[in-house]
C-alpha cells in the first residue's frame, strides 16, 4: 500500500516541525522557557513520537476500509469520515495526556517548587504549558491533515476534486420552522374554534399541542395540495444550486412511487420520487445571483391508480434543503481541523486545571468522564424540575433545599452547554460535502477557545497560585 509509505514522510515532517518549534524558543522570556520546556519533555518522553506514529500508521491504514468499491464519493465519505475521527480521537487523547501529565510531573519531581519562585514564571506556568501543548498539537495536524488530503486524492485519481467547488452551503426553508408567534397566532385561532375544548387546556399543554399540529401541518403536502417554500441565501446563488428532497411516503407505500411539480423561477417541471430516496432538481439558471427564492411545490399522489397516498411529509431536518456550491473541499477540510484544534485547546486547559488539585489518574480520569458527557451533547434536563401537577411540598422554602435547587439549576446549565461542543464537531458535514464557514471557525474560536478555555485556565492559575507548593520549607 502507498498510504502506509506515506506515514513515515508525514511522522519526519511532524519531528522537524517540534524540531523547528524547539530552536525557535531557545530565545524569549518566562513564557518562551515553559512553552520549550514542554515540547522537550513530551518528545524525550516519547508522547510526541508514540502518538505521531500510531496517528499517522492509523491514517496510511484507512485505505483498507474501501475495500472494492468504486464508486467516488462513497469513498470520498469513508476517507473523509473516519480519517478527520481519527485524528479528533487520537489528538484529544494526546492533548488529555499532555496536560494532565505535565502539571502533576512537576509536583510529584518537586521542580514546581522551584519553577514558581523565579520572575514571572508563577503566573506563565500554565499558560506557557497550555501554548506548548496548543504548538505540539499543530504540528501533528498539519502533517495528519495532508496525508488525508493524499489519501483522498489517490482515491479519486484526481487532485482537482480537492480544489474544484465541491462543497455545499445548506439552507432548510424558513416556512418549515415555527416560530412562538406562529404558535401564539395559531393558539388563538383554535380558541376562537373551540374555545370549550382549547380553552380548558392548561397553557403549556395547549402551547405544546398547538405546536405539534402546526409543525405537522408545516412538513406535509395533501394529495392534490400545493405549498409554497421561501429560501433566503444572502451570498446569492452560485451555478449548479440544486433542490434536494427526500420525501416520507407513509409505512403503507414503501414501494410506491410519487409525482411531484416544481415551479420555480418561471419554469415547471415534474419529478418522479420514491418513499425515504433522496431526488434533486437543478435550480434555473434564470436564478443565479438571486439572494430569495420561492418554491411552489404541488404533490400529485401516486403514479399507480389503484394506490392512494393521503400525503407526504418531510421527516428529518435534510428531509428539504437547498444545496449551494460554496468553496472547495479543501477549504472545508482545513476549517474544520482548525476547529478539532481549537476543541483540543479546551481539553489542554481544562486537564491543566484540574491537574492543580488532583492527581494524573484522577485528573485523566474527569477530563475523559467530560469527553464522554460532551460527545452525547449534554444531559439538558437531567434535572427535571416539578411540574405543575405536582404536589408542594412544605420543605421547598427551606435554606438549604433552595440550596440544593440552585446548584440543580447551575448544574442544568453547565451540562446543557455541551450541546455547543458537538455543534462544533464538523468532520461528519465535511464528509456528507457541506460547506464549513470561516463565521463557524470565529464562533469555536470565541466560545470555545477563549471563554471556556480562558476561564478553566484562569481558575488554575488561581488554584495554582493559592497552593504553597512546599515554599515555607524550601526556604
Amino acid at each position: 500500500m502507498i498510504s502506509l509509505f506515506l506515514a513515515p514522510l508525514a511522522w519526519l515532517l511532524m519531528a522537524f516541525g517540534i524540531v523547528g518549534a524547539i530552536k525557535a524558543l531557545t530565545r524569549g522570556g518566562a513564557l518562551a522557557v515553559v512553552t520549550r520546556t514542554l515540547l522537550v519533555e513530551v518528545w524525550r518522553r516519547g508522547v510526541l513520537p508514540i502518538g505521531g506514529a500510531i496517528l499517522f500508521v492509523g491514517l496510511g491504514l484507512l485505505p483498507l476500509l474501501l475495500g472494492a468499491s468504486t464508486d467516488v464519493d462513497s469513498r470520498i465519505h469513508t476517507l473523509l469520515d473516519y480519517g478527520q475521527g481519527w485524528i479528533a480521537a487520537t489528538l484529544l487523547l494526546l492533548s488529555l495526556l499532555m496536560s494532565c501529565g505535565s502539571y502533576c510531573d512537576e509536583v510529584v519531581t518537586g521542580r514546581i517548587r522551584w519553577l514558581v519562585v523565579r520572575p514571572g514564571s508563577r503566573w506563565t506556568l500554565l499558560p506557557g504549558k497550555l501554548l506548548g501543548i496548543l504548538v505540539a498539537l499543530l504540528v501533528l495536524l498539519l502533517p495528519a491533515t495532508l496525508l488525508l488530503m493524499s489519501l483522498v486524492s489517490m482515491a479519486t485519481d484526481s487532485t482537482g476534486l480537492l480544489w474544484n467547488p465541491v462543497s455545499v452551503a445548506i439552507v432548510t426553508p424558513e416556512t418549515l420552522d415555527v416560530s412562538d408567534e406562529d404558535v401564539d397566532r395559531y393558539l388563538a385561532l383554535l380558541i376562537m374554534e373551540d374555545p370549550r375544548g382549547w380553552g380548558g387546556l392548561e397553557p403549556e399543554q395547549a402551547q405544546s399541542k398547538a405546536r405539534s399540529r402546526l409543525e405537522r401541518r408545516s412538513r406535509s403536502i395533501s394529495d392534490g395540495a400545493s405549498r409554497e417554500y421561501f429560501f433566503r441565501y444572502p451570498a446569492g446563488l452560485e451555478k449548479g444550486a440544486v433542490i434536494s428532497i427526500r420525501p416520507s411516503l407513509g409505512r403503507t407505500h414503501r414501494s410506491e412511487r410519487a409525482r411531484f411539480r416544481f415551479h420555480l423561477g418561471g419554469e415547471s417541471q415534474e419529478v418522479i420520487v420514491r418513499n425515504g430516496e433522496r431526488s434533486t432538481v437543478e435550480v434555473p439558471e434564470s436564478l443565479t445571483g438571486a439572494t430569495e427564492i420561492n418554491l411552489d411545490l404541488e404533490f400529485l399522489g401516486a403514479i399507480e391508480e389503484d394506490a392512494r397516498i393521503p400525503a407526504v411529509i418531510w421527516s428529518g431536518s435534510d428531509a428539504f434543503e437547498l444545496r449551494v456550491p460554496a468553496g472547495s473541499l479543501v477549504s472545508s477540510l482545513i476549517r474544520s481541523q482548525l476547529l478539532t484544534w481549537i476543541r483540543c485547546g479546551f481539553i489542554a486547559a481544562l486537564g491543566l486545571a484540574v491537574s492543580t488539585f488532583l492527581g494524573m489518574p484522577v485528573a485523566t480520569l474527569l477530563v475523559l468522564c467530560f469527553l464522554v458527557a460532551a460527545a452525547g451533547g449534554g444531559f439538558t434536563g437531567a434535572f427535571d424540575a416539578a411540574g405543575g401537577h405536582s404536589h408542594g411540598d412544605p420543605h421547598d422554602q427551606d435554606p438549604s433545599r433552595i440550596v440544593i435547587d440552585l446548584l440543580a439549576y447551575g448544574g442544568e446549565w453547565i451540562v446543557g452547554q455541551l450541546s455547543s461542543w458537538n455543534q462544533h464537531a464538523t468532520a461528519d458535514r465535511v464528509a456528507a460535502g457541506e460547506n464549513v464557514t470561516f463565521r463557524e471557525v470565529i464562533r469555536g474560536f470565541a466560545s470555545i477557545g477563549l471563554l471556556w478555555a480562558g476561564v478553566t485556565l484562569l481558575l488554575g492559575i488561581w488554584i495554582s497560585d493559592r497552593q504553597e507548593h512546599g515554599l515555607g520549607r524550601d526556604r
